[in-house]
């Protein structure tokens, strides 16, 4: 059945320009085609605890989505309900073996990428190396292991020959990696990531095939255009 999207006002999506978590959900909408009402907050004014946004996720923490009297936060959460909200293309793969492999590679990005980028690119970002390098770099090296163990297995995508929710997982990760690993205070540190496309040239062009799908450029953090 075609998708109808038509019926009822667009979703709403809650989210802060840089975001990776939120990044994946306008990923996900962008490669539907699907409308949403985009809910930009800005952090320096206290939005994501505002009793407005509170309203939406107790948590205080974007991405949310607000669609009718249903709210919820949490990306791949997010992620899921889209693909079901709007079935076409699917992002979890058209039957039961491939949505099998799409969410074991969400949960080993989940469980093994993002806790160690997390700490490096927070650091990177709030200039907060000092004092850190020891136990960052530590995180970076298993980064590297994580990165190398993708770089073996992806070939036009990281699962089958679609994209899928497992590469809108990964992407907007890997891309505030590489941003924070540009910053000046990444010089303290033994990251080993740039440049990125020597070291890791299959998932260099796979970032590239992400960069060119159709609707990315829009779902692309605005400040970092700046």
């Amino acid at each position: 059945m075609a998708n109808d999207r038509s019926k009822g006002p667009p979703v709403e999506v809650f989210w802060i320009s840089g975001s990776p978590y939120a990044w994946r959900v306008l990923l996900a909408l962008a490669l539907k085609g699907a409308p949403f009402a985009s809910r930009l907050l800005e952090v320096s004014k206290g939005e994501l605890s505002s009793p407005e946004f509170l309203a939406v996720n107790p948590r205080g923490k974007v991405p949310a989505l607000r669609d009718g009297e249903l709210t919820m936060g949490e990306s791949m959460a997010i992620v899921r309900y889209i693909d079901r909200r709007f079935p076409d293309p699917p992002l979890f793969g058209r039957n039961h073996a491939a949505e099998a492999r799409i969410n074991q590679n969400i949960d080993e990005i989940e469980n093994y990428v993002v806790p160690e980028t997390g700490w490096i690119t927070r650091a990177l970002f709030v200039d907060l190396v000092a004092g850190k390098e020891e136990i960052l770099n530590a995180r970076a090296e298993r980064v590297r292991t994580e990165l190398g163990n993708v770089e073996t297995r992806v070939n036009t995508w990281l699962v089958g020959d679609a994209i899928s929710a497992a590469d809108i997982s990964l992407y907007p990760v890997i891309a505030a990696l590489l941003r924070a690993a540009g910053k000046p205070a990444a010089a303290a540190l033994d990251l080993r990531l740039l440049p990125f496309a020597e070291r890791y040239p299959r998932l260099a062009q796979w970032c590239s095939r992400v960069e060119a799908l159709p609707g990315f450029d829009a779902t692309y953090p605005p400040h970092w255009r700046e």
